[in-house]
């Protein structure tokens, strides 16, 4: 398979414990077998500054209010994509995040009744409205995420069992998307290997 070596950015998307760390790490594992250029990164995180707010935004114990969390958020990600996505995309890569501005506008805006369209004019006012060019968002139901969440370790303050606020994230990621050609939807109630098809196929159509 050829690579142009333009540079491409993607990210993942979804709610809790819908299955993007293990599309992620099949991706990356095509990648290094065709020996196409890639990194890995996440959000909030990716840098050692952006690591350090991360402990705080995502700390049960931290006492911080929303707005503090956005703005933090928005600190995190310019560091991110001046110090690690534009060099990287610079370079010829292909950038994938576990998580991007999308999460920011679907939790702080829109769960958290910040304002998804106020969270969205503040990224484009502060950070340029640098966006992924393409962004899978995985979709499943509230009873199939609480299902899996009990199932594993919780490890931050939105891995939790509660049918409400996962019903409002699913429906901020609807909203979000709605008429928005930079998502691709994948029905994350699907096999591990029919999704790893559907998301192969749509990064070959990119890389074309």
């Amino acid at each position: 398979m050829k690579f142009n070596n333009r540079g491409l950015f993607i990210s993942f998307e979804g709610p809790e414990a819908s299955g993007k760390s293990t599309q992620i790490k099949l991706l990356q594992k095509f990648f290094k077998n065709k020996k196409i250029p890639y990194i890995l990164t996440r959000e909030p995180g990716g840098t050692p500054v952006s690591e350090k707010l991360r402990k705080i935004i995502l700390d049960k114990k931290q006492l911080i209010s929303n707005t503090e969390e956005i703005l933090l958020l928005m600190s995190s990600r310019l560091n991110h994509i001046n110090t690690v996505i534009k060099p990287a995309l610079k370079n010829g890569k292909i950038v994938i995040t576990d998580r991007f501005a999308d999460s920011t506008f679907v939790y702080q805006g829109f769960v958290n009744n910040y304002g998804l369209k106020k969270t969205m004019n503040l990224h484009k006012e502060l950070l340029n409205d640098f966006l992924p060019s393409k962004t899978f968002l995985f979709l499943l139901s509230v009873g199939e995420i609480n299902k899996r969440l009990k199932k594993r370790k919780i490890t931050n303050k939105y891995d939790k069992i509660d049918t409400l606020f996962h019903s409002r994230v699913i429906s901020g990621y609807k909203k979000l998307s709605k008429n928005n050609k930079r998502f691709i939807k994948i029905n994350a109630e699907l096999k591990v290997d029919m999704i790893h098809e559907t998301v192969l196929k749509s990064i070959k159509e990119l890389l074309k």
